[in-house]
């Protein structure tokens, strides 16, 4: 069967694929109205949704409830529901047969199609028709809910990754650096590629972070760090800072493969990559991300008795229910009803 064909659609982001009329500017300004992280995920999504569209000889951009329907039903069964890069450089590859998805990744990826129809104009949104609504509580009750928790890089585990790593080179010392800060304020992989040098100050009882607008904190912000016994962030940045001599702009940055700082940040999925890479050489069975260290801190300070509002100072939760949750964790066994009466 013939069917439109946009052209190179792996390739292209998310704007440029629903919106060619966009200039950069234009594309610049609308995304900066969403996180990367947020707009990268809509991507990924966007392209499984174009990629199905055309194996079944669809044009994404006139789609029908039904066939919105039908892809959803396809990635919650896991048919078509895995892309794999044959070449990603020359923006290669290919949807395959996988897991099901869990109905969080389903609902994230309607939000990435809605997104996408949005941006476009696209009148009334087929995204929105109530069949899709029911089946996705369909979905919803069938799926498998159950969070996969990120492992905690817990002052212990953390030690040991640590330790691993030679600090002797601009590689190894960034990493060392960008860990240890990630922890010592709780940082999530957005924050710590956003910070610059300017956003760094030295002050007699440590250092005065302050910390770029973001997703999930609406508004600018500071937090305190001091310095460590063994393990000292305020050094180890010190230390950074001499050794690159980066002395404006993006305070940790890439490195070419012969180890040379290049100007652009280490963006969110580069300090993702390195959390993995640096923790499997130093540990077999933790499962990590870029939200380990911000756990690890917590899971660390509740563990510690160290009090909530303290803790809020660091990590900067809005909704307490999240933070209560390490708390029930940390004393689930504690003073327990059962105690006593068996």
């Amino acid at each position: 069967m013939n069917y439109p064909r946009l052209q190179n659609p792996v390739q292209q982001s998310l704007q440029s694929v629903f919106d060619p009329q966009l200039n950069s500017r234009a594309r610049r300004f609308l995304r900066s109205a969403k996180a990367d992280s947020t707009l990268n995920a809509y991507q990924a999504d966007t392209r499984i949704f174009v990629s199905w569209c055309q194996l079944h000889g669809l044009d994404p951009l006139q789609t029908t409830h039904h066939d919105i329907m039908n892809f959803l039903a396809d990635q919650a069964d896991g048919i078509l529901a895995n892309w794999v890069w044959l070449d990603k450089e020359e923006g290669k590859g290919e949807l395959r047969n996988g897991e099901p998805r869990k109905p969080a990744t389903l609902v994230r990826r309607l939000a990435g199609i809605r997104y996408a129809f949005k941006q476009k104009g696209i009148h009334p949104m087929p995204t929105k028709h109530a069949e899709i609504k029911e089946m996705m509580r369909g979905i919803v009750r069938l799926g498998d809910n159950r969070k996969r928790k990120t492992g905690a890089l817990t002052l212990k585990p953390l030690a040991c990754v640590l330790d691993e790593i030679d600090t002797s080179n601009l590689a190894g010392l960034r990493d060392y650096t960008l860990l240890l800060l990630m922890f010592s304020g709780a940082l999530r992989r957005s924050e710590a590629a956003r910070i610059e040098v300017n956003d760094v100050q030295f002050v007699g009882q440590g250092i005065r972070l302050r910390l770029k607008p973001s997703k999930h904190q609406l508004h600018e912000s500071e937090i305190a760090l001091i310095p460590g016994t063994r393990y000292c962030p305020v050094s180890a940045l010190q230390q950074w800072l001499k050794k690159s001599r980066i002395a404006e702009g993006p305070l940790f940055r890439r490195m070419n493969r012969w180890g040379q700082l290049m100007a652009d940040p280490l963006g969110p999925q580069g300090i993702n990559l390195m959390i993995k890479r640096r923790t499997g050489q130093a540990i077999d069975d933790l499962h990590v991300s870029g939200h380990s260290l911000r756990r690890g801190f917590i899971t660390s300070a509740v563990t510690a008795g160290k009090p909530m509002n303290k803790i809020i100072e660091v990590t900067r939760h809005k909704d307490m229910r999240t933070l209560q949750e390490y708390f029930d964790d940390a004393h689930k066994f504690s003073d327990h009803a059962l105690d006593g009466l068996l």
